[in-house]
């Protein structure tokens, strides 16, 4: 039991002393491996970049010697040079043609002794063409390095299919290639593959599709080299060519357009289903269609169409009962169809068939729409009550409008969808001016008493003449509410407009009321006091004794005391007794001061 026991103990420390031994062996291989990138990286950049700025530094040097020291000298030696090479020509080509033997030894001569009378010439040219053949190397080493990458080459079957920028562009264009042969109902078996890391130009990448098909090469001997067409992502079929492709497609979208009268109108059309093209490596099996195959594809019917030949004296009753339709289902698939008129033997469509690849064609046409103009309303408390000035003649606007019907085989689908929208001309918009100033009665010279106003048909003038003629609630003793409450008639807030004086007076009020709030009354005489409450804090532009005119501001509107809104709260007084303010400022005989 105890050799047992020293067994177990013994084969676990050598399984651990295994495993130390694999993870030491792993990290040096990773450490090695770092190491040889970090060398790899260095010689490929740093060293070659360390070495054109030592050349370059030289060419510098070298040009500034040449041109400063031995500028004069180097020309002169090389008039002399050239001199010589002219008359030694002549001597080295008699020489060559004597003896080839002869010639040679004839040159090197000449060189020879070129180089020993004309030194400081020779030195000054080659350490000048020396350092810039060395640069246009050194450039051209450049760029080959700035266009290198790591790359992954892809074997299979020991067998290389193409270099990728990772191994995710290898996964995609397998699984692209077994996706063509599943798709055409046949198989493809793929090696698994092997990777080696390399040094490529970015131009030498192949993309997924190259892969594609490098992969259905290297494993697939029966394939075609097809293109092919793919139906909202499903697999259709392939054809020889993307040219026969779109020849089909051209025939078959321009007989549609033809035969539905849409060729004469600015219309495009176009398959209503999404429709893809992949040219590459396909099986060569039946799924591989030819022309005629595809074209007569696009142009079938999954179902067929119903319709109907209208018999003499057919009624469109009996029609829609036969079939179980409605009207307006039938004048949708037959949009011209003019129900009280059927002639007789006219083919109506009942059901629409379902195609095999449905067509749409959107029609695109222009409309003219008139604008119309808006009525501006200006409240002018220089016109009388009844008065209307137009001051701008109005007149309409043209729009042209760009819309669109959509027909799907035949059919409307969507009509008149806005495109885009023309202003060609704006509309002017109506001016008028409606007075709102009181209409005094009798003789205009003569003072006339308030009192006078009231029994003789006679107004005050407005007490908010700022475009708030409409009343939120008018005159009810009953329930407590002894004046009218005026508001803004032109849609906004009447905060802050003016409250004007209906008449003249003398303010004998001007202070805050708990329940009016800020609150003016004004006496008019005869008996007659008018009152403005819930006006705006600060606003008061008169004091207690002020005698006021007719207009003249008193105060603006506000929301202040018992109030849930901005407006004016006017009060009448007659021998101390509140009455209905309405009368004292509107006249039917002049107009009405109330919008």
């Amino acid at each position: 039991m105890k050799r047992e026991k020293k067994d177990k103990k013994n084969s676990g420390s050598v399984f651990f002393k295994g495993l130390y031994g694999d993870i030491y062996l792993l990290g040096a291989v990773y450490i090695r491996g770092i190491k040889a990138l970090g060398r790899g990286v260095y010689s490929v950049t740093v060293k070659p970049l360390k070495h054109f700025v030592l050349w370059l530094i030289s060419v510098f040097i070298s040009l500034g010697r040449f041109f400063k020291r031995y500028g004069k000298a180097v020309l002169r030696e090389g008039r002399q040079l050239f001199g010589e090479i002219k008359r030694a020509l002549p001597v080295i080509g008699e020489a060559f043609k004597e003896k080839k033997g002869r010639g040679i030894k004839t040159f090197f001569h000449y060189v020879s002794k070129a180089f020993k009378n004309h030194e400081r010439f020779n030195r000054a040219v080659l350490s000048t063409v020396i350092p810039v053949i060395a640069v246009i190397f050194l450039i051209s080493l450049g760029g080959t390095l700035r266009s290198l990458t790591f790359a992954v080459s892809v074997y299979i079957n020991s067998s290389e299919v193409g270099t990728v920028s990772d191994e995710s562009v290898y996964k995609e264009a397998e699984k692209e290639a077994k996706r063509r042969f599943e798709t055409v109902g046949s198989d493809i078996d793929i090696a698994a593959p092997q990777y080696k890391i390399t040094l490529t130009t970015v131009n030498g990448l192949d993309d997924k599709e190259a892969l594609c098909n490098n992969i259905i090469d290297a494993v697939s001997d029966k394939t075609i080299n097809a293109c092919g067409i793919y139906v909202n992502d499903e697999f259709l079929c392939a054809v020889n060519s993307e040219d026969t492709y779109e020849r089909v497609t051209e025939r078959v979208l321009g007989e549609y357009a033809v035969e539905n009268s849409y060729i004469t109108d600015d219309y495009k059309v176009e398959f209503n289903d999404s429709i893809t093209t992949v040219t590459g490596l396909y099986p060569e099996n039946e799924k591989v269609w030819s022309y005629d195959e595809l074209y007569n594809y696009m142009t079938g019917w999954k179902t067929e169409k119903t319709e109907h030949k209208t018999a003499e004296n057919e009624k469109l009753e009996d029609i829609l009962k036969k079939y179980n339709i409605t009207e307006e289902e039938l004048l949708k698939l037959n949009p011209n169809l003019d129900t009280d008129n059927i002639p007789e033997g006219s083919t109506l469509l009942i059901k629409q068939g379902e195609k095999n690849l449905s067509i749409k064609c959107t029609v695109t046409y222009l409309k003219v729409e008139t604008i119309p103009f808006t009525t501006v309303k200006q409240y002018d408390n220089n016109l009388y009550i009844g008065t209307t000035m137009t001051v701008v003649e109005g007149s309409q606007g043209q729009d042209v409008v760009s819309y669109t019907d959509t027909y799907v085989d035949g059919v409307l689908t969507d009509s008149q969808t806005e495109v885009v929208r023309y202003n060609a001309k704006s509309p002017v918009n109506e001016l008028l001016k409606i007075g709102t100033k009181g209409v005094p009665v009798g003789n205009s010279n003569i003072p006339v008493s308030p009192r006078l106003y009231r029994d003789q048909g006679g107004t005050f003038i407005w007490p908010a003449p700022d475009n708030c003629f409409w009343l939120s609630q008018g005159y009810n003793p009953s329930n407590g509410h002894y004046g009218i409450d005026i508001v803004s008639s032109d849609s906004g807030s009447c905060k802050g407009r003016r409250i004007v004086a209906v008449a003249d007076g003398i303010v004998t009020m001007a202070t805050y009321h708990y329940s009016w709030g800020y609150y003016i009354r004004v006496d008019h005489g005869s008996g007659v006091v008018t009152g403005y409450a819930h006006a705006l804090e600060g606003s008061f532009r008169v004091n207690v004794g002020d005698y006021v005119k007719a207009g003249q501001q008193l105060s603006s509107i506000g929301t202040t005391g018992n109030s849930t809104g901005y407006h004016l709260h006017f009060e009448v007084w007659l021998d101390g007794v509140r009455v209905n303010p309405l009368p004292y400022v509107y006249s039917s005989t002049y107009g009405v001061a109330v919008d």
